[in-house]
């Protein structure tokens, strides 16, 4: 995989985990009242994971930025 595409792929999964992000912070906080149990701890889960994911991405948008020589930011 060449390192511009791997730039994108890194930058896009970050942009969809944010989303999801917010999606399950909205639902397990703002929606708690009106969800079941197993469904806010479900998206309590879901904020521990997509927060590691997207930690993940980042740490590949940064190898990706090393391998083309572009400043670490």
């Amino acid at each position: 995989m060449s390192n511009q595409r791997l730039l994108s792929l890194a930058n896009l999964s970050m942009v969809v985990f944010l989303v999801l992000f917010c999606g399950s912070l909205s639902m397990a906080w703002l929606g708690e009242q009106s969800l079941s149990v197993g469904t806010t701890v479900f998206m309590h889960i879901t904020l521990v994971l997509t927060a590691a994911l997207f930690k993940l991405a980042y740490v590949v948008r940064l190898i990706a930025q090393d391998r083309m020589g572009q400043p670490l930011v």
